[in-house]
């Protein structure tokens, strides 16, 4: 049997499907590493490329505003906002390539969160993202992503 190209690589998870913008832009993907950490990911696909055959930059942002969203709630047990998103590109991904973020929440305060990811097509970095998320008021229960990764419990 031939493995399957677009396939995740083991581990991953996909996310419930979603509607809206976000289920356009998708699939996306997350598993669990055994530090307690979480890793996001989706298979880029021809419709996420620019005419030069690289992947679109609106492409890479979208997954990382979307999941740099999920880890804040993921680790807040809030939803989120996004205030301001910044995406440095450093390198150009392929078409067929497996997009990997891998998140760094650097501070909260009461309203707001900080955090950090990186991109990577396969295993080369393609871009840096810096994003401000405003917190919402707590729920309860409170909100999870659909199909995503388990939220850290409260302390």
């Amino acid at each position: 049997m031939t493995p399957d190209p677009l396939a995740p690589p083991a581990g991953f998870v996909r996310f419930r499907d979603l509607e809206g913008f976000i289920g356009l832009a998708g699939p996306y993907f997350w598993r669990a590493l055994a530090d307690g950490t979480v890793e996001y990911g989706f298979r880029a696909e021809a419709r996420h490329g620019n005419p030069n055959g690289v992947l679109h930059g609106g492409s890479l942002t979208t997954f990382m505003d979307t999941v740099l969203g999920y880890e804040v709630i993921r680790q807040t047990r809030r939803r989120c906002a996004t205030i301001s998103l910044t995406t440095e590109f450093v390198a150009g991904g392929k078409p067929g390539a497996w997009i990997t973020g891998r998140l760094s929440l650097r501070k909260l305060t009461g309203s707001m969160a900080f955090i950090d990811g990186d991109t990577y097509a396969d295993d080369v970095l393609v871009a840096l993202n810096h994003g401000i998320f405003r917190l919402l008021p707590p729920e309860d229960p409170p909100h999870a992503p659909p199909g995503g990764p388990p939220l850290v419990p409260s302390a």
